[in-house]
């Protein structure tokens, strides 16, 4: 039964806002009607992607927003939306994602904000995936007014948690994300209910009309204005993505900016620590174990930001709209309730706007398995030990390191391999679940390696290390190592995964028979070393963390691919590419596991 606060459907008003520089953007303000006169704390979104729609019934409770919308007025808080620069019925043009411009609007909109007298002069900032990332770049703004930022699933490094993950083109994300849009920046509903999984396309397309207008704007006149002056938009759809390293940077083909350039290093999160260690802003963020490299991205975030944070890393997908869980039985997550997410995020801010803000450094992560939440303030964790399974014959993990002077496993590459359209990657758009479902099937086409059953339960937390010695018929291959886990009944999990272009590796060491990478790989132009066909190498990589507890009998996989076709672009020269991992004495392959004693 809900309460009569729970049936009061917040006020909505939008309208236009001007910046510094002229350009308007369309502001939506959600707030309760009975906050009139009573001056209340303001949470901040900002996102590309349409803050809310012109719809053929204009109920407010159809909007994408309303559920936050209606959760945080009820709280107390106001909430302000925003179109950003160049997107939704906002003016300007995007010269490409989270410009300079696009930044300092946001120190536009705060301004504006504290001369509301709805506003007590404190502002949030919260938001997931792009709008996550907005939210941390806020506090670069250096604001005096924003107390706290509240991110959730951000892109801490776009190039490698997302675009290049291990130097290799993440093509689907780019090409999808890039289609979708530029369907929204030209207004194009019946193309963006084509590329918007999970949704009803009729309906969308029935009582979707395109961005709201701003309530002055009664015929949609400005908003059509300035979807018209959207076609001048940088978009990831007509821009290059034949750009291997971290330095060189994806240029547009077409359009007003033919020279615009994605730079992933500039337009990602850490290029930004200064700037927001300066503000010194408390950051509560978090990700999930199963939304591609967020997780990643958190644990570098605490390692490396000096601001007062709480960093929180979860068992979700993209979004926290579903409990991710290895285990269940038919592979299949389940929906988290929208509110539970909202409640968490309220807690923890309004500890910071109570006074009491965040008095460490903290970093909260749960357990698979053991199912339970867990504290540090050290990353990674002091009493990790590195278990070191060693690649055997007979396609088998073992703790004890090879003895045989020769032994190795060819494998020719199959570019068929996949983790499906259901994985960590997919989930970044439309905030999909992730499938655990059995991969007996999609392993066949893999070199796979496995333990003996594990003789006492064992927590892996951290980041898995591969480590492989290999020859090669090219001088560049893609490598994909998964972690997985054998159930008693034979069913098999992907838990995390790992991959690396070859060549982007910087030479270390170039002698005792074998040539010597890695393992940290700068993805730029100068470290690039071509393999020497036919000789050996030692590559190591990490994989994705994890924090997960393997049950008693349960057994080990390390398996490894050289393509995963519904997800990255296959390599130039990938027909016919093979290599051969090493297992003798000598050249003895391992993997390094994490564990928690």
């Amino acid at each position: 039964m809900t309460s009569p606060a729970q049936d009061i459907i917040p006020a909505l008003e939008a309208v236009y806002v001007a910046m510094r520089d002229g350009v308007r953007l369309a502001v939506d303000v959600w707030r309760r009607a009975d906050q009139a006169g009573d001056p209340r704390p303001t949470m901040l979104l900002t996102t590309r992607y349409w803050r809310s729609f012109a719809l053929a019934e204009d109920d407010l409770r159809l909007q994408g927003i309303f559920a936050l919308a209606s959760y945080f007025t009820r709280q107390g808080y106001v909430v302000v939306n925003v179109d950003s620069r160049g997107s939704g019925a906002s003016f300007g043009v995007r010269r490409t994602e989270w410009s300079e411009e696009e930044v300092a609007d946001m120190g536009d909109v705060m301004e504006w904000i504290v001369g509301q007298p709805w506003s007590d002069g404190r502002v949030v900032t919260h938001g997931f995936s792009y709008g996550g990332n907005t939210a941390f770049l806020a506090a670069a703004c250096g604001h005096p007014a924003l107390k706290v930022i509240a991110p959730q699933f951000a892109d801490f490094d776009i190039y490698r948690h997302n675009l290049f993950p291990g130097g290799i083109a993440n093509g689907w994300l780019h090409d999808n994300w890039g289609r979708l849009t530029a369907a929204m920046d030209r207004g194009d509903v019946a193309a963006m209910s084509r590329l918007l999984p999970g949704i009803d396309g009729d309906s969308f397309r029935r009582l979707v009309r395109g961005p709201r207008p701003v309530d002055d704007d009664a015929d949609g006149a400005l908003a059509r204005q300035a979807i018209a002056g959207h076609a001048a938009n940088f978009n990831m759809a007509s821009a290059d993505l034949n750009f291997d390293c971290l330095d060189d940077a994806g240029r547009q083909n077409t359009g007003a900016f033919p020279d615009a350039l994605f730079d992933s290093h500039r337009l990602s999160i850490y290029s930004h620590q200064s700037a927001i260690e300066r503000s010194n802003v408390p950051i509560i963020y978090w990700a999930g174990w199963f939304d591609a490299g967020t997780a990643d991205g958190a644990l570098n975030l605490f390692a490396s930001f000096s601001n007062p944070m709480r960093v929180i890393i979860g068992p979700w997908s993209h979004g926290r709209r579903f409990l991710q869980d290895p285990f269940v039985p038919d592979g299949r997550p389940s929906a988290i309730d929208l509110d539970e997410n909202f409640e968490d995020v309220r807690q923890a801010v309004e500890s910071c706007l109570a006074g009491e803000g965040i008095t460490e450094r903290r970093l909260d992560y749960f357990t698979l398995g053991e199912n339970r939440w867990k504290s540090t303030t050290q990353w990674p964790l002091p009493q990790s030990t590195p278990t070191r399974f060693y690649l055997a014959d007979s396609h088998q993990l073992s703790l004890v390191q090879p003895q045989q002077d020769d032994g190795s496993d060819s494998y020719v590459m199959d570019e068929a391999a996949t983790t499906g359209s259901e994985n960590r990657w997919h989930t970044q758009i439309g905030c999909m679940p992730v499938s655990h479902e059995d991969r007996r099937q999609a392993d066949a086409r893999l070199l796979t390696y496995d333990s003996t059953p594990l003789d006492r339960d064992t927590e892996i937390t951290g980041h898995p290390v591969v480590h492989l010695y290999l020859t090669s018929n090219r001088a560049d291959v893609a490598l994909f190592a998964y972690l997985e886990m054998i159930m008693p009944d034979g069913d098999v999990r992907l838990l995390t995964e790992g991959c690396l272009r070859a060549g982007h590796c910087k030479l270390l060491e170039n002698d005792a028979g074998y040539r010597k990478f890695g393992p940290a790989h700068s993805f730029r132009r100068q470290d690039i070393t071509p393999l020497a066909p036919g000789d050996m190498a030692l590559l190591s990589f990490a994989m994705l963390p994890i924090s997960i507890r393997i049950p008693r009998g349960f057994r080990i996989r390390l398996a490894i691919a050289g393509a995963d076709r519904d997800t990255f672009k296959p390599m130039p020269d990938a027909d016919g590419a093979a290599i051969a991992t090493g297992r003798s004495s000598r050249f003895a392959s391992y993997l390094d596991l994490p564990v928690i004693p």
